[in-house]
């Protein structure tokens, strides 16, 4: 299992300081970016912000963003993975093509209300490594409910995807963990449980001995 901690930054110092509470505890970190449309609530949103950040985690940005067309090529270069919302956009093809000559991994997300079978066409590729569900209603925002109906969507990707990666992104907590897992999830990404704990470090730890 792969335990990811999340940071919706709104200042550079913000996610330099969080960026810094796990730069010893994991390989990854998630970045959520929002741009106030696709999801309310705007973020930090200045990808050359991060080449000042030394000795970080691999980064994956999850793109809260319309028209993800219009941004990705100044994310490319600074981070490791892209996540995109397969609702954002009306060129979902034409924008994984283009990304074909990157070196960059490439996962794509799916709203809560979205079927299983508008993924499906991706999943037999080489375009994607990772299908992220969202497991909350309103996202762009730390601290929302988990929605139990996320766990049968699991189990239906997992017959679906034998052997791919699925992510789970959304209320996440140590209670309900251990039944995403058991879900068929491969990775979870975590926001207020950590954040929202008095030691986010040693949070991340329990997490990491589920």
């Amino acid at each position: 299992m792969n335990i990811k901690p999340a940071i919706i930054p709104y200042t550079l110092s913000e996610l330099e300081t969080k960026m810094d509470v796990f730069k010893n505890q994991t390989d990854w970190v998630h970045l959520d970016v929002v741009d106030g449309n696709f999801a309310t609530g705007a973020s930090w949103n200045n990808p050359i912000d991060l080449e000042l950040i030394d000795g970080r985690a691999k980064i994956e940005v999850h793109l809260m963003v319309e028209k993800p067309e219009d941004v990705v090529s100044s994310w490319v270069t600074v981070v490791d993975r892209l996540i995109m919302h397969i609702e954002s956009t009306d060129h979902l093809d034409v924008l994984l093509e283009s990304l074909q000559h990157t070196n960059i991994k490439i996962g794509l997300a799916l709203l809560l209300e979205t079927p299983l079978d508008q993924i499906e066409p991706y999943l037999q590729t080489k375009q994607i490594d990772l299908v992220q569900l969202m497991s909350i209603e309103n996202i762009g925002h730390h601290g929302e409910v988990f929605s139990e109906a996320t766990l049968e969507k699991i189990k239906n990707l997992r017959e679906m995807w034998p052997e791919g990666v699925i992510q789970v992104d959304g209320g996440i907590n140590l209670e309900i963990v251990s039944e995403v897992l058991a879900a068929g999830a491969s990775s979870v990404v975590v926001g207020s449980a950590l954040w929202n704990s008095v030691d986010p470090v040693d949070t991340f730890e329990q997490f990491k001995k589920i």
